[in-house]
């Protein structure tokens, strides 16, 4: 099992567009899943005025294979990881399948400007609460974000 993203930075503009991204989960002949989330985090960025938005002011996105609308994804902003046994929904991946999925990001006028990577996790949510952190996350990537 694993994850990849297209591109390996994404500069956004304050107030500017938003910029997209895909990314690419791909899995292997040993098992299949019944339910496979993708979840995204970042640090905090700390603003000039010294308040941050919520998200650090970004927005995060993902198309909807079906209609082509975009939906509002969580970005978690935190400097510690969530288990993976508080996270719930996700979708099957078959063994020697793959897909792709299709995210924006937009940065708001306000909030922090500088660099952080997008954190990006499979989690299993079907995996017991006791699994371990290779099991429950078989796959992890990043994607740096810049925001001028």
């Amino acid at each position: 099992m694993y994850a990849s993203t297209s591109g390996g930075r994404v500069v956004v503009v304050r107030g500017g567009a938003a910029r997209e991204f895909t990314v690419t989960v791909s899995n292997g002949n040993t098992r299949a899943y019944t339910a496979l989330s993708v979840v995204f985090q970042m640090e905090m960025m700390v603003a000039d005025e010294g308040s941050t938005p919520p998200q650090n002011g970004f927005v995060l996105e993902r198309r909807d294979p079906a209609t082509g609308a975009w939906r509002p994804v969580e970005l978690r902003v935190a400097n510690d990881v969530r288990p993976h046994s508080l996270f719930s929904g996700g979708t099957p991946l078959a063994k020697d399948t793959r897909r792709t999925e299709h995210y924006r990001i937009r940065a708001g006028e306000r909030g922090p400007a500088g660099s952080t990577p997008l954190m990006i996790r499979l989690i299993d949510t079907a995996a017991p609460e006791n699994a371990s952190d290779e099991q429950a996350v078989p796959a992890r990537t990043s994607l740096m974000i810049t925001a001028r």
